[in-house]
C-alpha cells in the first residue's frame, strides 16, 4: 500500500499480487511506487483515467526484467485534492467504498466467475477492465476506503455503509499514528478464524 501527501491532498494505492504468480510481491510493490510517482508528476487537475496508461507503462519498466505475467497484481487507486475532489480507480478484486455528500457508494462491481479469478496489471493495458468513479468530500464523514479482498470478502454487502461509519468514528478520535496502530490491531485480530489472506486497508476521511 501507499499513502502520500499530494498538493494539499492525498494519493493512496493498494495492490494485491496474485498468489499464483512467482513475482507478485514485486509487482504489487512496484505498482504502488509508480502510482505515487506518476500522479505526483501529473499536471494539476489531471483526469485519473488518463493517467492509467502511464501508470501501466511505468509499472512494466519498473518490474523489468521480470515478465508481466509473473508479477501480475490488482491495483486500487484514490486521489483526493486539497479541495476534496476525489477520483478512484480499481483493477481486479478488492473493494473501493466512497461517501460523498453523506451518500454512500460502492464503486467495486459485483464479483462473478470463480473466486480465484480477477483482472490484474499484466502485459497490456485494458481500459475496459478498470472501474472508475469520482465525487467531492463536502462534509465530515465523507471519505474513501480501499480494501484488499482479504478484508472485503469477509464483509456483508448490506453492512458496508456501517463498516465505513465505524472506521470514520474510530479514526476521527485518533491522530494519524494512533489511527494506523488501531487499524493494524484490528486487521491482525481479524474476526474470521484461520483466515490467512493478505489484509490491507487505506482510508481517507474529511473530519471537519
Amino acid at each position: 500500500m501507499g499513502l502520500a501527501g499530494w498538493r494539499g491532498g492525498w494519493i493512496a494505492s493498494v495492490a494485491d499480487g496474485l498468489g499464483s504468480r512467482q513475482r507478485s510481491e514485486t509487482g504489487a510493490r512496484r505498482a504502488c511506487q509508480v502510482t505515487r510517482q506518476t500522479l505526483r508528476d501529473a499536471p494539476a487537475g489531471c483526469d485519473l483515467s488518463r493517467a492509467l496508461p502511464s501508470i501501466h507503462a511505468q509499472w512494466l519498466a519498473a518490474i523489468a526484467p521480470v515478465r508481466a505475467r509473473d508479477a501480475a497484481t490488482t491495483l486500487l487507486v484514490a486521489c483526493v485534492s486539497a479541495q476534496g475532489e476525489v477520483q478512484v480507480a480499481q483493477l481486479g478484486d478488492g473493494l473501493v467504498l466512497m461517501r460523498c455528500g453523506g451518500v454512500f457508494r460502492r464503486v467495486s462491481p459485483e464479483r462473478d466467475g470463480f473466486g480465484n479469478q480477477t483482472w490484474a496489471l499484466d502485459s497490456v493495458h485494458c481500459p475496459d477492465r478498470w472501474s472508475l468513479a469520482g465525487g467531492r468530500f463536502s462534509q465530515p464523514g465523507d471519505g474513501v476506503v480501499l480494501l484488499t479482498d482479504g478484508v472485503g470478502d469477509d464483509l456483508e454487502p448490506d453492512c458496508l455503509p456501517e463498516f465505513v461509519d465505524t472506521l470514520y468514528r474510530n479514526l476521527a478520535l485518533r491522530n494519524r499514528r494512533r489511527g494506523r496502530r488501531w487499524i493494524g490491531t484490528e486487521l491482525q485480530d481479524w474476526a474470521t478464524p484461520m483466515h490467512g489472506d493478505d489484509k490491507t486497508l487505506v482510508a481517507i476521511f474529511r473530519t471537519f
